[in-house]
């Protein structure tokens, strides 16, 4: 085929893309089916994907979805208004105690953290709750004044 500017182009065979949806025809086979990595990447990239795959299990969560709670996993305490406490491993394990979301817990712990100053009292407000529970970082020490004593 030749442009307006005379210039050879030559078209390429789509015929094995469905040109609505972009996907690949029925019964169309790819390059690398049945094939191992050998046979069709160069052994620099064989080498990136290993270390991806690598990276993705070293830091994957064992017991449930690979997405939540992984590396950035913080645990959490909740302190009821009698002195009573619970120490979770991370978030989700909270709200699924709780029946509550793990947003609303989250969001909890960080105003508690961050000690929002009440600006007509002046005070520092670290009593936010959820569902009547205060809820803290565990790494954060005021929690340990809320029950009353320090934990060893």
């Amino acid at each position: 085929m030749i442009k307006s500017d005379g210039s050879l182009y030559i078209p390429t065979d789509w015929t094995h893309i469905n040109p609505r949806n972009g996907r690949f025809m029925k019964g169309h086979e790819p390059h690398n089916k049945g094939k191992k990595w050998e046979e069709y990447l160069p052994k620099k990239s064989q080498r990136r994907m290993m270390k991806g795959w690598k990276n993705l299990d070293k830091y994957r969560n064992c017991n449930g979805r690979a997405d939540t709670a992984g590396r950035s996993r913080k645990m959490v305490v909740a302190v009821r208004n009698n002195g009573k406490y619970h120490i979770f491993d991370f978030v989700g394990a909270a709200a699924e105690w709780l029946g509550g979301s793990r947003e609303n817990i989250g969001r909890c712990c960080r105003t508690n953290q961050e000690r929002h100053v009440n600006q007509k009292t002046g005070k520092v407000n670290t009593d936010h709750q959820y569902k009547g529970i205060r809820w803290y970082f565990a790494s954060d020490p005021i929690w340990q004044e809320k029950i009353g004593h320090e934990i060893i």
